[in-house]
């Protein structure tokens, strides 16, 4: 009987320690072992793959300007590619002294640069775009040889003094300005075209009446594959052979974001000006979520990172922030993790402090160029408990994410 129970008690430790039958099960951030165990790929941890492999930040990195009066919000980082010691970020900064409670109307989207590697600390260098213009992400299209900079917002007059003032940006909200995603393109970082509007919301019931929250990710790809593909990736329709198309990931809500905030993908076949074609008219999970960043791996596998907008989540009500979705191709199924969490409110720094934040979100990355797609730094846009003010961070990712922050490429 002893024997047996120690046999049984073997079994369900080995069982418990079966994490996976299949990549999907390691959040498609990793591969499933003859073991049956997940093997992750840098950056990601967890016995899913599922969580982000966090390390301590630089405690003087990211874009925070809170000591001068000054707020900001979301931040994006590009590599210069003429100037490798050079990096740009490009963030939300709000005008007048205004905190992040002013972030419509008071918005800008500015650039700033850093010489100490892409974990900063970054300083402001020039304003792209003036109030209203809010949420800015970049990306580059292979097919435009041109850097691509989404965005909500239109031009907006603002008083000397950080008040709320209900204005429009297009169909789907009137209160704000929030609705509607514009473009522009820059082939040298610094100089930028106005393209216009691409995609509009609407004044209809839909749920996603209002539009926001854009996400951008060429699926360009050569005429073969390359090394960066598998063929099993080919197989599933993961690289197509040449193509201008542009995908869209965006959140949205009815009219005046008077509902549920949820998840949609689109996809422009004619590249980044669009039409962008929603691929279902249901949101793509269940789940509440803002602001989505999106990315294929080197397996062409599709990513997603959100802030959640679950109990213990959203606006400071608690830690779970940060999930993570995935999908084999990007027309879908999702599959949304709400198992673990892919990274929380708090943050340590390299002195060894802490911070639980009471806001974070907004979450964006930063890659290796190396073809491997790792993530090496975590950017979010934070607020501290009893403040007013935002700024926003750094974090690295794994090994390599660490050298990144010392410059250790």
């Amino acid at each position: 009987m002893v024997r047996l129970q120690l046999l049984l008690s073997a079994l369900s430790v080995a069982l418990s320690h079966q994490a996976c039958v299949s990549d999907d099960d390691c959040s498609l951030n990793g591969v499933c072992s003859r073991t049956g165990a997940c093997k992750c790929d840098p950056a990601w941890t967890g016995d899913d793959c599922g969580a982000l492999d966090v390390r301590p930040a630089k405690r003087n990195g990211g874009y925070n300007m809170t000591a001068e009066g000054t707020s900001s919000w979301c931040s994006k980082i590009v590599q210069d590619p003429w100037d490798r010691g050079l990096h740009h970020l490009f963030a939300s900064e709000f005008t007048h002294g205004c905190g992040l409670d002013y972030w419509a109307p008071y918005s800008r989207i500015i650039r700033a640069e850093s010489r100490t590697g892409p974990a900063g600390p970054y300083r402001f260098a020039a304003e792209v775009m003036g109030a209203f213009a809010h949420n800015p992400t970049v990306v580059y299209s292979p097919a435009d040889k041109e850097w691509l900079l989404y965005y909500i917002g239109c031009p907006t007059q603002v008083s000397d003094t950080c008040q709320s003032q209900s204005f429009t940006c297009g169909p789907g909200n009137d209160l704000n300005g929030e609705s509607g995603v514009s473009v522009l393109s820059s082939r040298d970082l610094r100089h930028w075209d106005f393209k216009g509007q691409v995609m509009q919301g609407d004044n209809s019931t839909d749920w996603d009446a209002d539009v926001t929250n854009p996400t951008a990710f060429p699926l360009y790809t050569s005429s073969s594959c390359g090394r960066e593909a598998s063929a099993a990736a080919a197989e599933h329709g993961h690289c197509p052979g040449h193509t201008d198309a542009m995908l869209l990931v965006y959140r949205g809500c009815p009219f005046n974001c008077g509902g549920s905030e949820l998840i949609n993908v689109a996809v422009s076949e004619t590249g980044y000006k669009g039409p962008y074609t929603k691929i279902e008219p249901d949101p793509i999970f269940s789940d509440p979520n803002e602001d989505p960043f999106v990315w294929r791996d080197k397996r062409g596998n599709f990513h997603m990172l959100l802030h959640s907008l679950e109990p213990d989540g959203g606006f400071g009500w608690g830690p779970q922030v940060g999930r993570h979705a995935w999908a084999r191709n990007y027309t879908g199924p999702w599959t949304f993790g709400n198992k673990t969490l892919a990274f929380g409110t708090e943050v340590q720094y390299d002195d060894g402090t802490t911070i639980d934040f009471f806001r974070r979100e907004r979450p964006e990355l930063f890659f290796s160029e190396d073809g491997e797609m790792t993530p090496l730094l975590l950017t979010t846009g934070v607020q501290e408990r009893n403040s007013p003010m935002s700024y926003s961070i750094a974090v690295p990712l794994g090994d390599a994410g660490v050298r990144a922050q010392n410059q250790q490429y």
